[in-house]
């Protein structure tokens, strides 16, 4: 049964990625607005969650359909598909990310924001620019444990927390939990390994808790209240 999976899977993972991103960077050439380039990123994601039998079960919440910081604790590269927004959503990523062929040129075609982690000013800048993107109709997402685990919780980086105070912006977080705790992506795993043990995975599902808005002007308290708030979803945590 694995080797059926890898020969369909993979296969229909390619091609559809290459058509979602061919389209998407044609409509980003022709002028076509984010909400567009979300539209087909969005028929893309479903299409990957149906071919590996991936079913998100919203535990509590629902999707806001308003445009905030989506803020969640962080498992792998695949909680991006993952989150639900009525809004189109814009990626923070690590400037690595531009050596990974295909997902590069995905995050383009999505006005994603890339950032030097070990350079305070590119930090700062794209925190700004994430902030900024919300009156644009945009929900920026953010993982602010700003690595992966598999359980539990980590502490936060706190930048966002007080970029978001001093810009009066909402945040909205979330907390994604895996059936199977070893589909996460953690360590000094290589990405392809990775992709292909979850092409192999039988069916899984993801528990998605969606909580209300958190706006404040002291940066501090809402970094410490959103941790709690998913510490007490988090399993282990």
């Amino acid at each position: 049964m694995i080797i059926f999976r890898l020969i369909y899977r993979i296969p229909v993972f390619v091609i559809s990625c290459l058509l979602a991103i061919g389209l998407a960077f044609f409509a980003k050439l022709m002028g076509a607005s984010i909400k567009v380039r979300h539209g087909i990123y969005s028929i893309w994601r479903k299409t990957f969650l149906w071919l590996l039998g991936i079913k998100i079960k919203i535990k509590s919440g629902s999707r806001p359909d308003y445009a905030a910081i989506l803020m969640g604790n962080h498992r792998s590269y695949a909680d991006v598909l993952f989150i639900l927004s009525g809004t189109p959503t814009v990626f923070l990523s690590k400037a690595e990310i531009k050596k990974w062929p295909i997902i590069y040129q995905a995050a383009q075609a999505l006005d994603t924001v890339f950032v030097q982690r070990d350079d305070k000013e590119s930090r700062s800048a794209a925190r700004v620019e994430l902030a900024k993107s919300i009156s644009k109709g945009l929900s920026p997402v953010v993982f602010p444990e700003g690595t992966t685990s598999y359980s539990g919780i980590k502490p936060f980086n706190p930048g966002m927390f007080y970029t978001a105070a001093q810009m009066d912006v909402p945040i909205v977080p979330f907390v994604i939990e895996y059936s199977d705790p070893e589909m996460a992506w953690v360590g000094k795993e290589k990405f392809i390994p990775h992709l292909i043990r979850m092409f192999a995975r039988p069916r899984w599902y993801v528990d998605l808790y969606i909580g209300d808005a958190f706006r404040g002007e002291d940066g501090e308290k809402l970094s410490n209240d959103i941790h709690l708030w998913m510490s007490e979803r988090i399993k282990n945590g």
